[in-house]
């Protein structure tokens, strides 16, 4: 294994997305990554996290939320289910003792509508399984997210620019070349906020850019409906919970994050008919989640907590409210999907920001 500790010391101290791409594709010239595989490099539980799955052309939402194309995404999962073995949530139970073995699980979050359209026929046609997990607001109140509405505020904006201010900082052009520069400097703002300056921070976006706010009926063509959730839970796919509005939880106080967590534990388990046991935090990273976040998933009933910043879990004893996730990402080449899974302790590490 003396190869596999020198990669990781290569890439040790750097966040460069060129060489690990550069790197995996020396790997799979030389057979490595086949090699992994059948040695078996590691054992445990990666788990990878998708959002949106489909054509990214001409969105007006984030484009960072696109995950794979439909024919990327059946190129993965083939891979997956003919090398690895793809579980559900119930498995979660007994792999932590097993003397062996690479466990996959595929997660979904907040419940986009082509998570059913170009998702689900995908991964029912390969018998795989997939957990879905859902922001039950967004599925009742048919609205758009904050992350959407920001990139939709800068793609529709009528000005040139954000002027220098106290709440975005430098001024940041709206001209349609810098629009993903100016969404992933604002989004990144938008997440440092407490609870109570999101609505505000909104507000001011929809004045300066010109655009106004996202109107609401665009929603409707955006997020599933129940009768589609039912359809996927009854084929066998898992149903999770993502809170009710997707606000940072951390940055909220217990008695918010409580309602969160269980407003919409109930509200899927009603429309289901069956209880749920798993839940991701919204956004995930490290400063999300909080003790009160454990205690509250823990008080709802919930038996498993997904985070979202790299690397994988192995076998032994897991923390159950920190299940770590990494980010499949539309830009990422076929090569490097292929180390991620193979050689995750190298691979998988935190996603540079």
């Amino acid at each position: 294994m003396n190869v596999y500790r020198q990669i990781r010391n290569h890439l040790k101290g750097t966040c460069s997305v060129s060489k690990k791409e550069l790197l995996a594709k020396a790997l799979d010239w030389t057979g490595m990554n086949l090699l992994a595989r059948n040695a078996s490099v590691w054992n445990g539980l990666l788990v990878l996290n998708y959002h949106r799955v489909g054509d990214i052309n001409n969105s007006v939402f984030d484009h960072d939320l696109w995950s794979a194309s439909a024919a990327d995404f059946e190129k993965q999962i083939r891979f997956l289910s003919l090398n690895f073995d793809m579980i559900r949530i119930r498995d979660l139970d007994h792999i932590w003792n097993q003397p062996r073995g690479r466990y996959v699980l595929v997660t979904f979050d907040d419940g986009y509508l082509d998570n059913y359209e170009w998702a689900f026929p995908i991964i029912k046609s390969y018998n795989a399984p997939a957990t879905f997990f859902l922001t039950t607001g967004f599925l009742d109140d048919r609205k758009v997210a904050w992350w959407d509405e920001i990139a939709w505020m800068v793609r529709s904006a009528t000005r040139q620019r954000i002027q220098s201010n106290v709440l975005t900082g430098n001024c940041l052009s709206l001209h349609p070349d810098d629009c993903e520069q100016s969404i992933k400097v604002l989004l990144s703002t938008f997440k440092k906020l407490s609870g109570d300056q999101t609505d505000n921070f909104l507000n001011f976006l929809s004045e300066a850019t010109g655009a106004g706010r996202c109107p609401q009926e665009i929603a409707d063509h955006v997020w599933m409906t129940w009768d589609m959730i039912r359809e996927m839970n009854e084929a066998g796919m898992d149903i999770g919970g993502h809170t009710v509005t997707h606000p940072i939880l951390s940055r909220h106080s217990p008695e918010i994050q409580q309602f969160e967590i269980e407003h919409c534990k109930q509200r899927i388990e009603t429309e289901i008919g069956q209880e749920i046991t798993s839940f991701s935090y919204p956004v995930g990273g490290k400063d999300c989640f909080n003790q009160h976040t454990r205690d509250c998933l823990v008080q709802a009933g919930f038996r498993w907590g997904f985070s979202y910043y790299g690397g994988f879990a192995p076998l032994g004893k897991p923390d159950q409210w920190d299940l770590p996730r990494i980010a499949v990402e539309s830009e990422e080449p076929a090569s490097l999907f292929r180390a991620s899974v193979s050689i995750p302790q190298v691979f998988s590490s935190k996603k540079c920001t």
